[in-house]
């Protein structure tokens, strides 16, 4: 039976570990919050874990967020991971109970999840309690958490079309991106990082934490760039191998090396080429900015998600793919030089880029959110 549409909304959101699964969220937060002149005020709990990077991220926002014991299940075969796998079912029954006991605190009136091992507990008992679900899955293969839930969703959304062979029902509008995320002028975004606008930038990065593999490559090669430059370099590191990496490319002039970025738009603004790994959330901003890539994808994800995101890429003519096993070749290095050598093919995959991008993917899905409540939960 429908119920009266609330003054104030309660909106339970949860989905971590990792910004791909993260920043999304956000991203839908934020777009109910500029809402508030139209639907009213709302008022959010987030669900996560401590170790993931909601912990921190959430407390710099100032978001309300309660913490369960959950954690993923480990893939290695090392003695830590093991003795992790054993733990797994205690830490899903009580994180289960952890659920229940926050969700009859806050009692939301709709739930939303962006996937990622923190979802799974908060959005079973959710579904339990007969709260509306709203989902978004973020890579073309549907993660556990997606296709273990997918059938307690009211609705499921998509950053990639091709996710419909996995889940039929589902709508693709695309990644929901953060407001933050602006352009500038190239110039400006130059002089950020003391670079000039003269030369090629190259945009290296490997996800919030850094990539060894990626780091040890450029460690490498960077030099064969560099010592007669034809282009030059914003390199983040992460913060494991930032020291070491930075004291050997001391006051070098055509590379700008920072452990984390905290204004993406600024180094997507300042970029011609971006090299990185293949996360939804890296393609989807890539596609914003409309920019040409070279992806390595991350080859311990599960079920090879990245790749097969890479590749939809590929196959549309924005980006080309090396795998990482491909590394001590020299395709990186042929491939890089060619984008470098040929504006014509840079403007051709910067357009195909931004072809693809969805730049309303949250608005579009807060108003499907929003419709179906209007329709099939509160009375009208």
């Amino acid at each position: 039976m429908n119920k009266e549409k609330p003054e104030t909304m309660k909106i339970l959101v949860t989905g971590g570990g990792t910004g791909g699964h993260l920043f999304p969220a956000i991203a839908l937060v934020e777009e109910l919050k500029s809402r508030a002149a139209e639907i009213g005020e709302s008022e959010f709990l987030f669900i996560g874990t401590s170790r993931g990077l909601e912990s921190t991220v959430l407390e710099t926002l100032g978001y309300p967020f309660r913490k369960i014991w959950i954690r993923g299940f480990q893939r290695g075969f090392n003695l830590r991971s093991i003795l992790t796998n054993l733990l797994f079912p205690i830490r899903l029954m009580i994180s289960l109970i952890q659920s229940l006991i926050i969700i009859k605190q806050f009692k939301p009136d709709f739930a939303i999840g962006t996937g990622g091992y923190t979802a799974g507990p908060p959005i079973r008992i959710a579904s339990m309690l007969k709260i509306p679900i709203f989902m978004h899955e973020q890579n073309v293969m549907p993660g556990a958490t997606t296709r273990l839930l997918v059938k307690h969703a009211n609705r499921i959304y998509t950053s990639f079309e091709e996710t419909k062979q996995y889940i039929e029902n589902s709508i693709c509008y695309g990644t929901p991106l953060r407001r933050s995320l602006e352009s500038v002028n190239r110039n400006q975004a130059l002089n950020f990082y003391e670079l000039s606008p003269d030369l090629k930038t190259v945009f290296i990065f490997g996800g919030s934490q850094g990539s060894q593999a990626l780091n040890n490559y450029w460690q490498t090669h960077l030099e064969n760039y560099i010592s007669k430059p034809r282009c030059q370099f914003i390199w983040q590191t992460g913060q494991r191998d930032y020291d070491y990496i930075k004291n050997s490319f001391t006051d070098n002039p055509y590379v700008s090396i920072t452990p984390f970025i905290h204004e993406m738009g600024i180094a997507y603004s300042a970029a011609d080429i971006i090299v990185c790994r293949s996360g939804a959330l890296s393609l989807a901003e890539l596609c914003l900015y409309g920019k040409p890539s070279i992806l390595i994808p991350l080859p311990t994800a599960t079920s090879n998600h990245q790749e097969i995101n890479a590749r939809i890429m590929e196959k549309e003519g924005a980006s080309i793919v090396i795998l990482q096993n491909n590394l001590d070749s020299e395709l990186l290095d042929i491939s890089l030089n060619s984008l470098i050598a040929d504006e014509s093919k840079l403007s051709e995959m910067a357009a195909r880029a931004k072809a693809l991008a969805h730049p309303d993917s949250a608005k579009l899905i807060i108003n499907d959110m929003l419709n179906y409540l209007d329709e099939n939960v509160w009375k009208n």
